[in-house]
């Protein structure tokens, strides 16, 4: 089974993996929900906190 991205058709393995992706389209952290004005301060935060 394959999990589709509702804004870029991007696909994945996992239901994990497509929520992770679709949270950078939001710059927002999909496990804290944090948010971030940048798309590389977003992949920062996941790097460094999760």
């Amino acid at each position: 089974m394959s999990y589709t991205c509702s804004t870029c058709d991007d696909s994945f393995k996992s239901a994990a993996g497509v929520t992770q992706h679709v949270a950078l389209h939001h710059n927002t952290c999909a496990v804290c929900d944090d948010s971030f004005d940048e798309t590389d301060e977003l992949r920062e935060h996941i790097h460094a906190t999760h």
